[in-house]
């Protein structure tokens, strides 16, 4: 239908930009007269490969001057052809090297405007292009195509300078991460000036790249997945040894069945199972609530992929572009990452984002905020840096380089007319330049190899526009009608796509796009390539070159976008494999619910999918998302069709937006469920489980939590109590015959026990042990042996359930707390671990901290705690147990190394750092206690502290909200208290305060091993008064504690042992007994010799030496155990003790 002057100014445009696509689409005869009109293989070419080398000769006066230098030439351009395409070095991006230039980051919204050509020019060449015969119109593919390969990074020397400190910095310090932030316009070069950095790592480094998608910012950890998907066949390259070092190393810290990496990242399969990986060995448990503690589960998965890495590839840099796109998941993973205090290897993170897209309101704004509040406590060093758009001067120099003239005003004019057209965007100011060269007003002298131009012509040609967009768009409108149509079908499919995918899109949708007979994409796709508009990965993976590219081809459908979306979407959804689908899935659910603007309810099953697989990878946002607009699809019927689809759509959102912290959201959702009269208990409890958790977990009601669980219980048919002023005594009778029930089973009816497939039982198990939690939080003795006695019941009666190790580890606790029998509770804590040996899906951490730490370190060395506290930690991570992996922190840092009289400096270094990860984590009760106990070793160590006896301080400052209703904060605030009136007070002070105080502690915290010190030292500050004052009360009561102490003789326990024999050594003074005294002081401090414990030598010798002078007038021994005595309290740290 067009007039032959259009066909002929057509295949002018083609033959001139996209030269390969014109020599397919044009006819043989066609296709002979373009060639015969090709440049000279003299002329420049646009291959970075083979770039030539212009000289700017002046004849007449001789003079020479070489304008692309072979310096020039080997750098990398922020004008040259990579700003439009991939990464130059294509080994770490996994795209191959084209001839144009790295992809600038950059993607606005479809936007339409008029061309930059003035309307009386477009006019005006319309006229000419229908007057002028077909022959007489001049192809301008004899002009040389213009080089920007040769610019180099003009006006970029001051970003890439500190980007190359910030690398210099990253290698000199030891274990701070960098944290670059670079933003600025779309267009403006910020990919380039970044990925500068390739040239300056090192070889034993990696730089990595993982681009968001402005069509797939909804899909969770998108870009950071392909980064890390980068580095996983990067290590594939590097041989089969390193990948067994890195299988051992990720699977030793990942555990067996990292399945939620795997997810999303399926490079990782192969690094992390072989091809016959079976382990058998174990029998799996599924868990009520899956979805309980993914995020910290995520965190450390992601944390130690990146230790691992970095440990690899020193350093690691990530290149995260696009981070304006970026959904919420992604910005918190590269928090994760920057914020690791325990990854010493060099990590360097740089992420770009568009400036004028990020507001006060943007996730990645409140997110930057967030992180330079956090830098100096995670220990990370946070630059930002904003790229501007060009100068005048720069865009000279650009011309000069390129363009090469014999008059110096002609460059200085046309620099300032660009500058003018394009307000110095680089990108812009490249598309100007090429489309100048297009439209012939750029001549080329091939005697001077010089350009000339009218500056005149253009300034009248030409109009001022900022959106380059428009341009783009019109040119590829120009382009035959099967290429545009294949171009919109990849627009859709986001900035990366498989060949597959296209060609299903483009063989089922692309025949309502074009009239003619269809071309197969395999042979559309490589002159794609040639052109630079796509660039082939590996795998059968293409890329846009540039994302102003892809969003010029998504404004070529117009206002049929969302049918657009939807029929893609359809298509992909119905046509790719079950497998394939899976991976696309997020892209392919966000095309249907973008074009399914009439709300059709037959998607709201493909929303769940969605937000099942969100949810299992702990993208809650998505998650909420996904399952939010699911709901809104279903009808009133589907609650009969549709049942199942539409009770976990609500359940997912429910469970979601409480993970999310939106308590309300969450409770709307269960409303309308919960007041549907045809819904079973069962298919109800996931929901009324989610307000359970809402009120003990989030809102700490501790007491409505456990009334809840109880009600609960109550309609499942498990009623704990019959009459609660009753519980008590009905819950010691009930612990007691538990515990003879489960003494008499033999040893192979644990070990032959079943995982329970009972549905009812299972969600049983979960609210009895949401109920023992809460009641013990709640000070509710009577309900907590209650529920943990019946969790133990259910086990023996329907199998094991994901809380039978932790409530065999409480049976154990009630054995000691009922009975004082250490026997048996050693028996039932070593059948929970041997459970945990046995089936994967318990609660791990729980039960090996409990089982130690209230359970055998009172009959083991404490010294195996340590090893002990960084399993559980370990195995804590992995579950994401939150609660009960701080909890074993705690014990690592804490507790262990001051119960053995490690240094106390030593143990203050460490608190820090736990306190930050915990503030991360919003572990309030844990913070509480380690702000309690860093307080008191501070006062303990710090010389500037006026009054170390009192527990107030920078860290912790004593108010009664800090411990209302929170009674392990009460019974660590009672040690601390007590410790430091010990170590700073006359010996009698702490006395009376031992009696006024009692046995508090240990009835807060029945079981807990911090008793033992405590114990200890009431009794050695209740002996020295009784010696002091002849007072029987503290007699009595040292002797009470001694007598307690001394059953536990008979196990392992070492410390208690000799806690025992020094105490029986006051004893034996007090009563005058000095030989025997003496001789038990000497195998006291022997004992404790062995075990190298500080704190207590020199508590010993101390002790020791006020005897020898006190009763035995012995000066000069007693002055040398006195300075034994000083040695000790000095290297442990107690400088006011000294």
């Amino acid at each position: 239908a067009m007039g032959e002057q259009e066909v002929v100014k057509n295949i002018t445009f083609l033959t001139s930009i996209i030269n390969p696509l014109t020599m397919m689409m044009t006819s043989p005869q066609q296709q002979n007269e373009l060639l015969t009109k090709r440049p000279s293989p003299t002329m420049p070419s646009m291959r970075l490969d083979v770039i030539s080398q212009y000289k700017a000769s002046d004849t007449s006066s001789g003079r020479s001057d070489d304008l692309l230098s072979a310096d020039q030439s080997s750098k990398r351009s922020l004008l040259s052809n990579n700003d439009q395409s991939s990464v130059a070095n294509s080994a770490y991006t996994g795209y191959s090297k084209q001839t144009a230039a790295p992809v600038l980051t950059s993607v606005a919204s479809p936007v339409t405007g008029s061309s930059i050509l003035s309307p009386s020019a477009v006019q005006s060449r319309r006229r000419k292009a229908k007057s002028a015969p077909p022959s007489g119109f001049k192809v301008k593919s004899n002009i040389p195509p213009l080089d920007f390969g040769s610019a180099g990074l003009i006006g970029r020397g001051a970003e890439t300078s500190t980007l190359k400190a910030c690398y210099d910095r990253l290698l000199m310090e030891d274990g701070r991460k960098e944290l670059i932030l670079v933003g600025g316009e779309s267009g403006v070069g910020k990919s380039s000036v970044i990925r500068s950095m390739d040239s300056q790592i090192s070889i034993e480094g990696l730089f990595v790249e993982g681009k968001f998608d402005m069509n797939t910012s909804n899909e969770p950890y998108s870009g950071v997945a392909k980064a890390f998907g980068v580095i996983c066949r990067k290590i594939k390259e590097a041989g089969h040894e390193t990948i067994l070092d890195l299988r051992q190393n990720l699977r030793k810290e990942l555990g067996d069945k990292p399945g939620l990496l795997v997810q999303l990242i399926p490079e990782l399969q192969d690094i992390l199972f072989a091809e016959t990986s079976d382990d058998s060995s174990h029998e799996s448990i599924d868990r009520v609530d899956e979805a309980e503690g993914g995020v910290d589960r995520l965190r450390f998965a992601f944390r130690m992929l990146a230790r691992v890495f970095s440990s690899v590839f020193s350093p690691l840099i990530l290149f995260l572009d696009d981070l304006q796109w970026a959904d919420v998941s992604s910005l918190q993973v590269m928090e994760y990452l920057i914020s690791d205090t325990e990854n010493d290897n060099p990590l360097m993170i740089i992420g770009s984002y568009r400036s004028e897209e990020v507001d006060e309101n943007s996730l990645l704004h409140i997110k930057m905020a967030a992180l330079r509040e956090k830098t100096d406590k995670f220990q990370f060093l946070m630059t930002e840096l904003i790229i501007e758009s060009f100068s005048v001067s720069a865009i000279e120099k650009v011309i000069t380089t390129v363009l090469p003239s014999l008059r110096v005003d002609h460059i200085v004019g046309l620099a300032a007319l660009c500058h003018k057209r394009t307000l110095g965007n680089p990108f812009f100011t490249i598309e100007f330049l090429k489309m100048l060269h297009f439209e012939g007003m750029l001549s080329f002298d091939k005697t001077t190899k010089t350009w000339t131009w009218n500056l005149s012509e253009i300034r009248k040609e030409t109009m001022s526009t900022a959106n380059v967009v428009v341009m783009l768009e019109q040119q590829l409108r120009k382009l035959p009608e099967q290429v545009q149509a294949l171009l919109q079908c990849a627009a859709y499919l986001g900035s990366t796509f498989r060949e597959p995918t296209i060609d299903l899109v483009w063989s089922v949708y692309g025949r309502r796009l074009v009239d003619t007979r269809m071309k197969p994409v395999a042979s559309l796709l490589p002159l794609l390539v040639a052109d630079n508009i796509f660039e082939k990965g590996e795998k059968e993976q293409y890329r846009w070159v540039h994302d102003k590219l892809q969003e010029a081809a998504l404004s070529l459908s117009e206002t049929r976008r969302e049918t657009f979306q939807l029929d893609i979407g359809k298509t992909l959804y119905y046509g790719l494999t079950k497998e394939q689908v899976e991976e696309d899935l997020f892209t392919i659910v966000d095309l249907i619910n973008n074009g399914n603007t009439l709300k059709r309810p037959e998607f709201a099953t493909v929303n769940l999918r969605a937000a099942e697989k969100a949810r299992g990878i702990s993208a809650f946002q998505a998650a909420s998302e996904y399952a939010s607009e699911g709901i809104s699809l279903l009808q009133e019927n589907d609650w009969v069709e549709n049942k199942s689809t539409a009770l976990s759509l609500y359940t997912i959102g429910a469970e979601s937006e409480l993970v999310l912290g939106d308590v309300d959201a969450a409770e709307r959702y269960r409303e309308v469920v919960l007041s549907r009269p045809d819904l079973s208990t069962l298919e109800m409890l996931p929901l009324q489980i989610g307000k359970a958790k809402a009120l003990g977990d989030v809102e700490l009601r501790s007491k409505e939590a456990l009334e809840y669980c109880l009600r609960l219980l109550k309609k499942l048919g498990c009623r704990l109590t019959w009459a609660r002023p009753l519980a008590l005594p009905q819950a010691v009778v009930g612990a007691i015959r538990t515990i003879k029930k489960a003494k008499a089973k033999s040893p192979s009816f644990y070990e032959s026990m079943e995982v329970s497939n009972d549905t009812k039982q299972k969600y049983i198990g979960y609210l009895l042990s949401k109920a023992a939690l809460n009641a013990y939080t709640a000070g509710d003795t009577a309900m907590y042996l209650l529920s943990a006695v019946k969790l133990v019941d259910i086990t023996m009666e329907f199998g094991v359930n994901e809380f039978s190790a932790t409530a065999f580890t409480f049976l154990g606790i009630m054995s000691v707390i009922v009975l004082q029998d250490y026997e048996a509770m050693e028996r039932f804590v070593t059948i929970a671990l041997g459970m945990l040996k046995k089936f994967r899906g318990l609660h791990a951490a729980e039960s090996i901290f409990v089982g130690h730490q209230l359970g055998l370190f009172w009959v083991k060395p404490p010294e195996i705690g340590r090893g002990v506290a960084e399993k559980a930690i370990l195995a804590g991570r992995r579950e994401g147990d939150l609660v009960y992996t701080s909890w074993s922190i705690v014990q690592h840092v804490i507790y262990l190394p001051y119960i053995t009289g490690c240094p106390i400096q030593a143990i203050v270094e460490g608190c820090p750092n736990i306190l930050a990860e915990f503030e991360e984590t919003k572990a309030g009760a844990h913070i509480l206690c380690v702000k309690n106990y860093y307080q008191m070793l501070l006062n303990l160590s710090d010389p500037s502290c006026d009054n170390p006896s009192a527990h107030i301080g920078e860290i912790y400052t004593d108010t009664k909200e800090d411990h209302k209703g929170n009674l392990v904060h009460l019974a660590d605030k009672l040690v601390a208290e007590g410790e430091l009136v010990f170590w700073h007070e006359d010996y009698e002070v702490s006395a009376k305060r031992a009696l006024m105080i009692g046995e508090t502690h240990a009835k807060i915290g029945p079981a807990i091993y911090v008793n033992q010190i405590e114990s200890f030292h009431r009794a050695v500050a209740l002996y020295a008064a009784a010696i002091k004052t002849k007072k029987g009360k503290y007699k009595r009561a040292a002797n009470k504690i001694r007598k307690r102490l001394g059953t536990l003789t008979q196990y392992d326990n070492t410390t208690i042992q000799y806690y025992y024999m020094f105490l029986t050594a006051e004893h034996l003074a007090l009563n005058k007994n000095y030989k025997a005294a003496k001789m038990q002081y000497e195998r006291a401090i022997e004992a404790v010799g062995k075990l190298g414990h500080l704190h207590h030598l020199g508590l010993l010798n101390e002790r020791y030496s006020d005897f020898l002078l006190r009763e035995l007038s012995l000066q000069k021994e007693s002055r040398y155990r006195l300075e034994q005595a000083i040695g000790y309290y000095r290297e442990w740290g107690a400088v006011h003790k000294v």
